[in-house]
Formats: structure tokens, sequence, C-alpha cells
């Protein structure tokens, strides 16, 4: 007979269950529309200020690059921000722009510091040179194919319509760390974000694109509002739902590039976002922990000790293996099958970092150190 935590934690198990089930419709009912709406913008073509902060050289950076060059967005300018011509990615853009001269390409080198955040610093130093009646913040490690642009300005068009973000989707993975990225990325985050949409109405804003008005930026402070803020693309989103306005997210794909991450990178990351998390939502955040069935299942384990126990964990597993091969699927994923097979591995790491924000109140980010409190403020280590 179970006893109550035995009990309580199937009950858990079954219930994350219940929420894998639920990504797979909601996700799958969205990406039926991924093709519609066509690939060219007709009618009035609004100018668009392409906003790309650089630090460094990520994987592919120039192919990266090089595909908002070749937007097929009839009316758009490119905005690259470095804080030193000596980074390596100023020598990338020049390339580019002798490569393909037609492009409306500013560089700006700006080390100017407005706050703690350095994206926002780099942002912020951009902003004054954009010409455009809206802007696109749009990271250096994303690809978009050429109708991105088009498909995105049709939805920010439409009235009430404040921010438009893009399906995010991980590409190109070949060490484990990039693996592990690559899976979560496409079989949790993305749904996850569909899943908020479609049960709570609560759209999450990822700063990996985000697509909004210039006047509006202007309205809720600028980016000097978010300068201390490690999280500055989900409050950016609440400033805006503030002010009345929809926020929607766009069945286009925008890719994250990510080839030789280390497990290292990946642990950094997902204890960043951890840390963001719990101080954005305790409550969302302890929510949170009933959409991991592996890690859930795996106590229920240890606490049976017992072979049922064990075989409850294994079949748990393996459901999450294939559950999320589908979700890659739907997201037309580049991962391998034998990738799959790391997903149990991947979802007790997450779990393992789930309570590290209950002890620990320290981020590294870019080189810098920082303190984090509520609404993820910054202080400076």
């Amino acid at each position: 007979m179970l006893g109550y935590l035995e009990g309580l934690y199937m009950a858990a198990t079954l219930l994350s269950l219940v929420y894998l089930i639920l990504s797979v419709v909601v996700t799958r009912r969205r990406m039926k529309a991924v093709s519609a709406g066509g690939t060219k913008f007709s009618g009035a073509a609004p100018l668009v200020s392409i906003f790309k902060p650089l630090k460094g050289h990520d994987d592919q950076l120039e192919e990266n690059l090089r595909s908002f060059f070749q937007l097929d967005y009839p009316h758009y300018e490119l905005l690259f921000g470095l804080q030193e011509k000596a980074d390596p990615a100023f020598n990338v853009v020049r390339g580019l722009q002798k490569e393909l001269p037609d492009a409306k390409v500013k560089i700006i080198v700006n080390d100017h510091e407005v706050g703690l955040n350095p994206k926002i610093n780099n942002l912020y130093n951009m902003f004054p040179y954009a010409s455009g009646r809206f802007l696109l913040i749009s990271d250096s490690n994303t690809r978009v194919g050429r109708d991105f642009l088009c498909r995105m300005m049709r939805v920010a068009l439409e009235p009430g319509v404040g921010i438009v973000t893009a399906t995010i989707r991980g590409r190109g993975a070949k060490k484990t760390g990039a693996v592990l990225e690559n899976l979560h990325m496409n079989s949790y985050i993305s749904p996850a974000v569909f899943l908020a949409d479609a049960l709570s109405g609560i759209p999450v804003v990822i700063g990996k694109s985000i697509l909004m008005p210039v006047k509006l930026l202007r309205d809720i402070g600028g980016f000097k509002a978010f300068k201390n803020y490690l999280a500055e693309d989900y409050l950016l989103g609440l400033r805006v739902r503030e002010k009345g306005f929809k926020i929607k997210t766009v069945n286009t794909f925008v890719d994250n590039i990510n080839i030789h991450w280390s497990l290292g990178r990946f642990f950094n990351r997902h204890t960043r976002w951890a840390k963001m998390r719990r101080h954005m939502h305790l409550y969302h955040y302890l929510i949170e922990s009933f959409s991991n069935p592996v890690a859930l299942s795996f106590i229920l384990a240890l606490l049976l000790q017992n072979g049922w126990g064990w075989q409850q964990f294994m079949a748990v597993g393996f459901f999450k293996i294939f559950h999320d091969a589908y979700l890659s699927s739907l997201m037309k994923s580049d991962l391998q099958w034998y990738h799959y097979l790391l997903v149990p591995v991947k979802d007790l790491m997450i779990s393992i970092l789930w309570p590290v924000p209950f002890f620990s109140k320290r981020v590294r980010w870019r080189g810098n150190s920082f303190s984090i409190g509520p609404q993820t403020r910054l202080k400076s280590v």
C-alpha cells in the first residue's frame, strides 16, 4: 500500500504526463498554421530598423547575419551595435557589407553604459541611429528565412498589436551541451510558450526576436527603463500589456544556432534562467516543477525502492523520449534520432538546477557577475 508521500508523487507524475499531452495538442495546432499567409508583403511597408547587438563570434555568425541581409521585406535597415572595433564581429559585418552592398547598414561602436544589463546598454546606444517606424530586436546567434520579416510585419500591423515574437527553434548541435540545449528549446521552451498563451492567455516574450513600434517603446520609457533588469524581454512584454496592447507569437521560426556549446555553458544558461523565472513569479516557478515527469517519477522510484518503482520510471522516460521526438518533428528540428536518448538525462539535469535559485542569487552573464533580486533587478557583485 502506498504511503502518503508516495501517493503524492504518483499523482504529481500523472499530472505532469497530462501536461505533456496538452503540450502536444497545442503545439500541433499552432504548427499547422506555419505556412499560412504567403511569403510576400503587400501594401505599404513601414521602415523597420533591425537591431543586432553583437559581442564576440557566435557559432556561424557570418551565416546568421547574412540571413538578415537577404530578407524579402522591401523596406528595412540593419543596425549593428558593438562596444569596440576590436570585437571580431566587427570585421564579419564589414565583410557582409562589401558582399551585399545594397543592404542599408549602420555600425554603431559605443561602450557607454546606461545600466547593468549589457544587452540593454548596446540597444540604448543604437537607438538614436534608428530611422524606422518599427524596430526588431534580434540576437546575433539567430538565423531566419527570407520571408521572416514579411510574416512578422503582417501581424505587427494588425489593430491593437504591440509586440510580435517568432517561434524559437534550436538548430545545428554537434557537441553534447548544444544537443541538450536544442532538445530543451524545441520540446519544452517553445511548446511552453504556446501552452501559456493557450491556457492562461499570457503570451511570453523571448528576446530572440521582438518586433514593436518605436513609438510604443518610447511610451513605456525606452530601453533605459530596463537598464538594471536581467529579464528585459519579459518585462518589456509586461509594460506593453499594461498599456493595453496585445502580444502575439507568430508561427514563423527564428533559428537559435547552437553548435559547439559545452556542458558548462548549458548549466550556466539554465541556472541563470531558473533564477530569472523564480524572481519574476515565485508561484509560477513552483508550478513549473509539475512539468518534469522524469524527475517526479525518479523521486517516486527512490521512495518506493522496489521493482515496480523503477519500471514506472523507465516507462515515463520512454514516454518522454517519444513525446520530445514528436514535438521536435512538429518543429522541423534537425536533431538526430539518437539525440533523444539523452532526454531523460537532460530532464534530470534540469531538475537538479530547479532548487538552486532558493539558495543562490548570483548570476554570471557576458563576463559580469550580478546579484539578482525581485523582478530580476540586478546588483553588481
